[in-house]
């Protein structure tokens, strides 16, 4: 280039902007001389013209150091790169360690008198309180100020004033003028970035719809929406360039794996939507065999987990099953709900046996002594009191065999999706203990042998028990039917550290007792009836799912309300609605207590409950006399 004519030279310069010209100077001594001669300053004038909406170069900076502060982003300190931050009163661009060594920390007389041994006046008097903060703690500019005062006549300072307050003046105006442009052009340049990088990523989407990548772009889409596309965070695809085939193929091994991430994802929501939408059909076709069969049947998470249901449920998206499909699938209920319900019985049986002796020829489940169960889980839950017992066969749902917060299926997989949908995954029957061993004492107090006497037996047998331990207390008689006998020996906290221990109620008294546990009964059953909101619609499809079991349950009055508006039926029967089975309702004691006793101390809570449901009966003094002789 040196070689070439001027002319042609000159001719190329109009079309360069600054930054180049200043490159070029930069290249070789022919150049610098040639381009910061003064005559050369067109050729600058032109470059700048070049520049949209750039000011005009002011008077107290040539067109070489014009370029150099509006383009050259370097620091005029230390020329470390990239620097973007311009103080434009100073006419300088610094880096942050440079900004500690170029300023004053604090302006004062005896910072600036460093440079020279004249006394100087107050640099605010001096400089004036309008003066930009930069410019009063820049070192340089502080410096030349002193400087030319210290040279300026006495005589001639007034001037001096006036002259630099013009001169701020002008820079002033010169750096609010140039922030406006520097701010303009950062917000253009951020667009035009933005609008490259942009068509970046059109093409990298074009050339992954052709590779088959169109619903899984369309599904990333929607899904990062308000947040960052899985693309972007590749550094190839957001670079500030057009798309090339060799860029696409560097970055292409790359692209395809976050692309083959989101499609996993977008399989795995689509199948997750069809197994929930496929689970509540099943449900809408259980409603029949649960209305037939009754509330003791397995876990919608077991019958989700038959090998003919989930091949319907977790079948692929493209083939949706009709409800006659999952009709078909009665009969097989009915065999997995006796198979169910025998692997349970015999679970239970091994555990009674385990606690007594029992003659291999009688039925186990219809023995009084082998109706009572209670969970371990509960019991370290409810502080060691093993008070949430349960009798067959509502035991074989009992809410610990299903309610878990832990799944320990991968969450991909068929299994591990249904114990998130349903709530859990069925448990085994560990957890469960029989209480075989408690109900024995109460049905050799009753004179009845526990390996042979059934429920039908005991609940003919006209004996109620009376507790002798120290659970008793003056002037109140406690009663027990056999089955409350056995709850009391449970809550083995009643007694205190001791062992409850029984005697049969006299017979003179059992008429008194009939008429007191009749009342408890009708209680009972009024206050299942209208108070307990544990009973449930056989017309609606039901789970296990504890979401699902709160809104569901309800009071029996609201429940017939509900058979009438939502399905037509205005006079339910029992196959119309059901109790739950996992609630038991303990069966209560009755209280003989002597007249004028005061019920208000703690320890006769359960008799003052007794007292106001009128499943107590006054007697005198004389009564407890008489039972003692």
């Amino acid at each position: 280039m040196p070689a070439m004519p001027l002319d042609i030279l000159f001719e190329v310069f109009v079309y360069l902007e600054p930054m180049d010209l200043l490159n070029l100077a930069r290249t070789s001594k022919p150049f610098k001389q040639l381009l910061v001669d003064r005559t050369a300053a067109r050729f600058w004038r032109a470059a700048r013209e070049n520049i949209k909406g750039l000011p005009d170069c002011p008077s107290f900076l040539s067109e070489p150091a014009y370029a150099n502060l509006c383009f050259d982003a370097h620091c005029h300190n230390c020329l470390k790169p990239n620097i973007q931050t311009v103080h434009w009163e100073v006419k300088a661009r610094y880096c942050q360690p440079c900004m500690n060594e170029v300023y004053y920390c604090f302006v004062s007389p005896e910072s600036i008198d460093a440079y020279g041994d004249n006394p100087l006046p107050d640099p605010d008097n001096l400089l004036g309180w309008d003066v930009p903060y930069s410019i009063r703690r820049h070192k340089l500019s502080v410096k030349a100020i002193m400087e030319a005062w210290r040279q300026t006549p006495a005589e001639n300072r007034a001037e001096f004033r006036i002259e630099y307050t013009a001169r701020r003046k002008q820079l002033l105006a010169f750096a609010s003028d140039y922030e406006k442009w520097f701010e303009m052009r950062k917000k253009a340049r951020s667009k035009e970035i933005e609008e490259t990088r942009q068509d970046r990523f059109n093409s990298v989407e074009q050339r992954l719809r052709d590779l088959g990548y169109g619903e899984d772009l369309d599904y990333a889409c929607r899904l990062y929406r308000s947040g960052i596309h899985p693309l972007l965070k590749i550094p190839r695809v957001v670079q500030a360039r057009p798309l090339t085939t060799r860029g696409w193929k560097n970055m292409e091994a790359e692209v395809l794996g976050v692309m083959d991430g989101i499609r996993a994802t977008r399989l795995q929501k689509e199948r997750l939507a069809a197994i929930t939408r496929r689970i509540k059909k099943l449900g809408e076709a259980l409603v029949p065999w649960r209305r037939t069969v009754g509330p003791i049947t397995p876990y919608t998470q077991e019958l989700l987990l038959m090998p003919e249901v989930s091949s319907l449920i977790d079948a692929p998206t493209t083939s949706e099953p009709t409800e006659e499909d999952f009709s078909t699938l009665e009969k097989g209920f009915y065999n997995f709900s006796s198979q169910w319900r025998n692997r349970g019985c015999s679970k239970l049986s091994q555990m009674v046996r385990s606690k007594i002796a029992l003659p291999s020829d009688v039925d186990v489940f219809s023995l009084a002594v082998s109706q009572y169960f209670y969970c371990v889980r509960c019991a370290k839950v409810r502080y060691g009191y093993d008070s949430d017992a349960a009798t067959y066969p509502n035991i074989l749902v009992h809410r610990c065999l299903w309610e878990s917060r832990s799944f320990p299926a991968p969450e991909d997989t068929y299994e591990g999706i249904i114990a998130r949908l349903e709530g859990g995954v069925p448990r085994t029957l560990d957890t469960l203990q029989s209480l075989a061993d408690k109900a024995r004492p109460v049905i050799e107090a009753c004179d009845q042998d526990p390996a042979r006497v059934t429920v039908d037996e005991m609940d003919a047998l006209d004996i109620r028990l009376r507790c002798t331990g120290s659970c008793q207390e003056d002037g109140v008689y406690t009663v027990y039917t056999w089955c409350a006998a056995i709850e009391h020996t449970i809550c083995g906290y009643e007694c205190g550290t001791g062992q409850p221990s029984w005697e049969k109620v006299p017979l003179e008294y059992l008429a008194d007792v009939a008429t007191l546990e009749e009342i408890a009964r009708l209680n009972r059953e009024a206050r299942r009836m209208d108070f307990i909101e544990h009973w449930f619609c056989s017309h609606c499809p039901r789970t296990f799912n504890f979401k699902w079991y709160s809104y569901a349950k309800r009071t029996r009055s609201s429940l017939v309300e509900h058979l009438r508006k939502e399905h037509d039926i205005d006079n339910p029967t029992e196959l119309d609605m059901y109790y739950d089975p996992r609630q038991y309702d303990r069966v209560k004691p009755v209280y003989f207590i002597r007249k004028g006793l005061d019920l208000n101390p703690h320890r006769f809570l359960r008799a003052q409950t007794a007292s106001r449901m009128g499943e107590v009966k006054w007697v005198d003094a004389s009564w407890f006399d008489s039972l003692q002789a």
